[in-house]
């Protein structure tokens, strides 16, 4: 049998940026990015007293970083158009919803940074340290993990958001 007349069918996937790059380990990495920051709004709707509602930005930032990486997989498992165009539109909100978690988070920890820098006189034997300031310190520690894991999202997101608008652009 000849294979002249058959043509092979590319599917729309997901287009290599990089040689070292793999969507996949992005992906999953993304997806545990996610999951952390899902993790980390628990102890942090207890314990933030400067911004009380402020547990709700690292659960729904959280939830949109997972649904990047998941489409990211599903794309990669089975590829389509509409797949990879979903998957660039979760990808650029999820970017569009991480800038706005940096800049919450950053205001968030200069004002704990304000609030551990106004205690009376400053103790350095933390035995002695009053309760708020733990507090405050605990609040600090847990939005500069959520930055990091902020900061890690966003260049994710920010690799995949072009590697799908670039597959996009030449299907």
């Amino acid at each position: 049998m000849s294979s002249e007349g058959v043509v092979a069918a590319v599917e729309p996937g997901l287009r290599r940026l990089f040689a070292w790059f793999d969507h996949e380990a992005a992906a999953v990495m993304t997806i545990l990015l996610g999951l952390f920051q899902v993790l980390l709004a628990v102890p942090l709707a207890y314990t933030d007293p400067s911004l009380p509602k402020f547990f709700i930005l690292p659960l729904v930032l959280g939830l949109l970083i997972v649904t990047g990486g998941t489409f990211t997989i599903a794309n990669e498992r089975n590829s389509s158009r509409l797949l990879l165009r979903g998957c660039a539109c979760s990808h650029a909100v999820s970017l569009l919803g991480a800038l706005l978690g940096f800049c919450l988070y950053c205001y968030n920890l200069s004002a704990l940074s304000n609030e551990m820098c106004e205690a009376d006189p400053p103790i350095h034997d933390f035995r002695i340290c009053p309760p708020k300031a733990h507090l405050a310190a605990y609040c600090w520690s847990l939005t500069l993990l959520l930055l990091l894991y902020d900061i890690g999202a966003m260049v994710l997101h920010c690799l995949l958001t072009v590697s799908a608008l670039k597959a996009l652009k030449t299907d």
